[in-house]
């Protein structure tokens, strides 16, 4: 496409030399500044799509990116006071919880968090909620290093900027000597096709740079069986004893619903069902009878 942009600069010059006036030298002298000019244009925009140009220098300052998680599993006292401590040892070392589940497994409550922590607090972070735990079950740390896509992208970003300031350039000199409007829409559509890739590229780089900044650490509660009592403090014996009076009632309900489909239903059923067989075996021995 760019390779294009080019040939449609040289195109323009070309159209510049059939404009000459009746003054051959003044019009020779323009058209060799116009030719310089779209010349030049026609370069960088070759250069700014990689057509024979120049290495870009290196990146002196590299600074090394790495996205760490972390995944623990630890068995508590008490669910709900873990949290809350958890909780509050985050905040304080500048994280936050981005996300939380408590529910209830049967008599037991159990936890699942997901929290944010500054990258350097990490290892704090980990120490704060084995201090809180009654043992840790499981503890993963992961690393990743971006830094490499983050170099690319910043590479990609500075090329696409050069790509639209030529590109810019082109467009300005397309509407002063082209009277074409189908040439500067396709320039302006090259224009904003690069400009989206240029905040695509920014986006990304924004999002590594903040998963680098704050590592994640996902956290499953669970309490310690053995440290439950015996009765719950909520419990209480009169609802415990309704539900019985509740489901002794619905069993003799369905007891009784058997018995009423047994007497409407199948002791007529079998009834016609034995006096045929009966008919059939009375008139089969008859036969016998006569017979002999």
């Amino acid at each position: 496409m760019k390779k294009m942009m080019a040939l449609m600069a040289l195109l323009l010059v070309i159209g510049c030399r059939k404009q000459e006036t009746a003054f051959p030298s003044e019009a020779k002298t323009t058209n060799a500044v116009a030719d310089v000019q779209a010349l030049e244009v026609a370069n960088r925009a070759a250069g700014a799509s990689g057509i024979a140009t120049p290495a870009a220098p290196a990146n002196p300052a590299f600074v090394r990116m790495i996205v760490r998680t972390a995944d623990m599993s630890i068995v508590v006292g008490d669910t709900t006071k873990t949290v809350a401590a958890v909780t509050s040892k985050i905040e304080g070392m500048g994280g936050y919880v981005s996300g939380s589940n408590v529910w209830r497994e049967g008599e037991l409550l159990r936890a699942k968090l997901t929290l944010r922590v500054p990258a350097e607090k990490l290892t704090p972070a980990l120490a704060a909620i084995r201090g809180v735990a009654k043992r840790v079950d499981n503890e993963v740390v992961k690393s990743e290093d971006v830094s490499q896509e983050y170099v690319d992208l910043e590479s990609q970003v500075k090329n696409l900027e050069a790509t639209e300031v030529e590109l810019r350039e082109l467009l300005r000199v397309a509407r002063e000597r082209s009277n074409k409007a189908s040439e500067i829409l396709e320039v302006h559509q090259q224009l904003t096709i690069i400009r989206g890739q240029i905040e695509q590229a920014k986006g990304r780089m924004r999002y590594l740079s903040q998963i680098a900044a704050m590592s994640s650490i996902d956290l499953d509660v669970r309490p310690d069986a053995l440290t439950q009592p015996v009765v719950e403090s909520g419990w209480q014996p009169l609802v415990v004893a309704r539900d019985a009076v509740r489901a002794l009632v619905g069993l003799a309900q369905s007891a009784a619903t058997v018995a009423i489909w047994f007497l409407i239903y199948f002791v007529p059923v079998f009834g016609l069902i034995a006096l045929i067989v009966f008919a059939l075996w009375k008139m089969a021995r008859r036969t016998r009878t006569s017979e002999a």
